[in-house]
């Protein structure tokens, strides 16, 4: 993690929602990938993630996978414990909004949740989600940007 981060900032918390693939990639890896220091970063209290029950019905189902634990080379018990940090430390959000702008449908979610929080990003690293390169004003970045983001908002602090 950069010096940077380490700090407390003064300025108001980042609030971001990230993809399933993002939060898992980060939350199950073995090694310091991007994924992985972005998901120690939220751990940290570096940034506010926003959930909503959609995006947790979605992060239950596939980490209930066994082939998601063969991949990742996770036990059953590691890929449970994700949906139940995100229950207990993550803020959950109540989407108001349908949104239908995603190629896929299924990634709306993710959509929603942000503008129903207002959060400051959007973090994917699907490319149905980053074509769409923001919604209703809240970008929509893949996780090198939105890292160097997050180390510069921390710089300002």
């Amino acid at each position: 993690m950069p010096p940077s981060l380490t700090r407390r900032s003064a300025l108001p918390a980042l609030t971001v929602v990230l993809d399933t693939q993002v939060l898992l990639r980060g939350a199950l890896a073995r090694t310091q990938s991007l994924t992985a220091r972005l998901y120690e970063a939220w751990r940290a209290d570096q940034f506010v993630l926003l959930v909503s029950e959609p995006i947790l019905a979605e992060v239950d189902a596939v980490t209930a996978r066994p082939e998601l634990w063969r991949q990742l080379r996770v036990t059953p018990r590691e890929a449970r414990a994700v949906p139940l940090r995100l229950r207990r430390r993550a803020l959950l959000v109540r989407p108001g909004v349908t949104i239908r702008m995603s190629r896929d449908p299924t990634d709306d979610k993710f959509l929603e949740c942000a503008v129903a929080g207002d959060a400051d990003y959007v973090v994917s690293a699907d490319a149905d989600l980053l074509s769409l390169r923001e919604v209703r004003g809240l970008p929509i970045l893949d996780p090198p940007t939105f890292w160097r983001r997050l180390s510069e908002h921390a710089d300002h602090g």
